[in-house]
Formats: C-alpha cells, sequence, structure tokens
C-alpha cells in the first residue's frame, strides 16, 4: 500500500511539473521583498548581489538590479540599496571609499527621484548585524532634509549610544551631531569617547564640538585641552580648529603658543583660524575676544624666515566683509584697528621674499580695511619682485583692487 501511494503522488508531481512549463526554472526577480531582520540573505550575497559582481556594477546598475521605478523607489528598495554599502572597502580614517552605492543614490537625485523619508526605514536598517550598513544610514540622516523631529527620534540615538564599531561611532558623530547636538545623553557620549584608543574616533569627536550645544561647557573644554596635546597630529588638528567654538578665552594663549612655533607650522593654519573665528568670525560677526585679536596681531607681526609664514590660508580669514552683521560686528567690537591691521598687512607684502599666495591674500585684506592710497603703497612691493610670474600676478590682482575702489 505504501509503494502504491508513493507512485501516486510520483506520477502527480511529474504531471504538475510537466505543466508549469516543460522544466523551466522561473525568473527570479530582481527587487527584493520586505526587508526584515529575520530574513536570512545567502551567505556571501546582498539582495541577489554578490560582491564581485558589485565591484564591477555602477549606480545605475544597481538601481535597475533594486529599484522597480527610478522616479520613486519604495522604502524596501531604499534599504535595499543601502545594505549594498556592506560591499564597500573603508578606508584607514573610516570613511567609505568609492562604492556603487553612493552612485546608485547619486543617479536617483539625478532622476530627481522621490525618495522614502530616511526615518521611516530606521527599524529595518538599524537592525542590521552590519556595522558598515548602520554607518551609511547614519550618514544619510544628514543627506536629506528633516524637521525637528529628527532630534527627539529616540531609536536612532539608542542605537548611535549603544554603538562600539569604529566605522559606525565615526559615522554617527559626524553625520548626526547636529541632529542631537542639544542632548545630555548624546554630548556626555561624545566626552566619553575622547579617551577612545581610536585616532579616528578621538578626531571626529573634536569636529562634532562645533555642533554641541550646552550651558555647561566646562566638561568639554577640559576635553578640547586634551585633545590638543593628543599624540596623534590629526586629532591635534581637529582640536586646535574646533577649540573656538566653546567661545572660551583660555585657548587663546595655547593658540598663540602654537603660532609662534615654527616647529608646529602645520597646526598654523586651524590654529589661525581659530583665532580669526574668536574675534572676526566672517561671515557671521557674532564674536568679540579682544585677547584673540591680539594673538592674531601677534602671528602676523612675528618674523619668520621661512617664507610661508605667517600661513596665507590665516590671512585670508580677515580678507572679507559679511554683508549682513558686519556694521554691527564693527560697532561693538573696540578692540578692532583698521588701521593696524592695514599697516601690518603692508609691511607684510613689501617683504618680497614672502609667500605670493600670502602677499595676494595681504592686497585683499588692504582692499578691504584700507583706502585707494594703501593699496597705491603696495606698488612699491611688487616693483621689487624678482620672480617674473609672481610679479605679474600680483600687479594684477593689485590692479583689480584698484579699479574696485
Amino acid at each position: 500500500m505504501k509503494k502504491f501511494t508513493a507512485l501516486i503522488l510520483a506520477v502527480l508531481m511529474l504531471f504538475t511539473f510537466a505543466a508549469c512549463g516543460g522544466g523551466e526554472t522561473p525568473e527570479t526577480p530582481d527587487v527584493p521583498e520586505s526587508t526584515t531582520a529575520s530574513e536570512a540573505p545567502i551567505k556571501g550575497e546582498i539582495h541577489g548581489i554578490k560582491l564581485e559582481q558589485y565591484a564591477e556594477m555602477t549606480g545605475e546598475d544597481l538601481v535597475s538590479k533594486l529599484v522597480k521605478d527610478k522616479t520613486a523607489p519604495t522604502a524596501d528598495e531604499y534599504v535595499a540599496i543601502i545594505e549594498t554599502i556592506d560591499f564597500a572597502e573603508v578606508d584607514d580614517r573610516c570613511d567609505f571609499e568609492e562604492n556603487a552605492t553612493d552612485e546608485a543614490l547619486k543617479f536617483l537625485k539625478g532622476e530627481k527621484a522621490t525618495f522614502p523619508n530616511v526615518l521611516e526605514c530606521a527599524d529595518a536598517v538599524l537592525a542590521n548585524g552590519s556595522a558598515k550598513v548602520r554607518a551609511y544610514y547614519y550618514q544619510q540622516l544628514n543627506n536629506q532634509l528633516f524637521d525637528e523631529t529628527v532630534a527627539a527620534y529616540t531609536p536612532v540615538l539608542t542605537k548611535i549610544l549603544s554603538e562600539k564599531e569604529s566605522i559606525a561611532i565615526y559615522q554617527a558623530l559626524r553625520y548626526t551631531s547636529y541632529n542631537y547636538c542639544e542632548n545630555k545623553e548624546f554630548i556626555d557620549f561624545v566626552i566619553s569617547l575622547s579617551d577612545s584608543a581610536d585616532a579616528n574616533i578621538r578626531r571626529v569627536v573634536c569636529y562634532a564640538v562645533q555642533y554641541i550645544r550646552t550651558d555647561d561647557t566646562e566638561p568639554l573644554a577640559q576635553m578640547m585641552f586634551k585633545l590638543i596635546e593628543d599624540e596623534d597630529k590629526d586629532v591635534r588638528k581637529e582640536a586646535v580648529l574646533y577649540c573656538y567654538k566653546l567661545k572660551d578665552d583660555r585657548f587663546v594663549p595655547v593658540l598663540k603658543e602654537i603660532l609662534l612655533d615654527e616647529n608646529q607650522a602645520d597646526l598654523h593654519s586651524n590654529a589661525g583660524d581659530a583665532l580669526c573665528r574668536m574675534w572676526y568670525n566672517y561671515p557671521a560677526h557674532d564674536a568679540y575676544s579682544e585677547a584673540a585679536y591680539k594673538a592674531t596681531m601677534e602671528y602676523f607681526k612675528a618674523t619668520f624666515e621661512d617664507t610661508g609664514l605667517p600661513n596665507w590660508q590665516v590671512v585670508n580669514k580677515i580678507s572679507l566683509k559679511g554683508k549682513t552683521n558686519y556694521d554691527k560686528w564693527f560697532a561693538e567690537a573696540s578692540y578692532f584697528d583698521a588701521e593696524e591691521v592695514v599697516e601690518i598687512m603692508k609691511n607684510i607684502f613689501n617683504n618680497a621674499s614672502k609667500d605670493r599666495l600670502l602677499r595676494e591674500q595681504c592686497i585683499k585684506v588692504v582692499a578691504t580695511f584700507g583706502d585707494k592710497a594703501d593699496l597705491e603703497a603696495l606698488q612699491a612691493g611688487i616693483d621689487a619682485t624678482e620672480k617674473e610670474f609672481d610679479k605679474n600676478s600680483l600687479q594684477d590682482k593689485l590692479d583689480a583692487a584698484l579699479a574696485a575702489k
């Protein structure tokens, strides 16, 4: 009896198989169904794509594989694209290297696609076991416009606070700090990361400080003093640059010491930038540190044998006036002496051994704060310039500045 039953079943299966197309395997649709944390992907594949395939794909290829309507990807399709970032490489600074996932999103934007609300995709993406996928999602939080609800989106913040892997922490701090800038838990998390053994994490901690808003800045100040002395040069550079956001004059002597030390020339651009932001802060013009102004002038007056100093990028920071707040700032910044600034710039410019890029910035500063006679006084410096290319370039810049007066 059992043999007879088995025979009948075999005949029925054969009949059914023949009725369905004579042995052809149905095509598997390219577009993924709803992705959930419980799904078990095929090892080495993401939504039917293998690593070696991904490496050869363009962004348009990826969209064609995963999206039905390129003008309106669904939430599931958008999540599927994000999840392919797990195939992308990460460099030694915790940034994603060139990849098809980035290109796919750029392609969709070029097609003027209507994207789903990124927050609506949070549950699906944050449940993903790949730190790279979560990291890339944090990056997307910065790339789209949000209203104030993102600041209160607890599931995302909760996940960020529990992250342990560098790539996820780095991308979260770099791209979501603005969204959680007033949240005490997030601020405490940032401060705690300043002791990380990973220099990339300490570096992004400095970067995050520029967005944090709190009345209790002392813990942040102590953290930044520590990071300015960090063993890693990139951490120091970031700490030196972003300490200005704390509006704390205790950083002024630290920054001045760096600027007056030729051996720390690699920090001069950032240290000078920070000082200028503390007293001038173009284009906002909302800073009023007299100590920072005096320290900046000391740096400009200092004599260095190296013709590249003072750094041209620092001079550039005071070469323009903002269009809206400058007059108000000028009226309140009693320490600012435009004549002093112009004379310092003229002295630097008329030293023909100084770097051309630096001298070009001097022309811009004199044009901003001086008059036509001040600009004309720079001609002697041009006449004394020996290199023909530099001489002609500077003459062109000076003539243009004079014509604009």
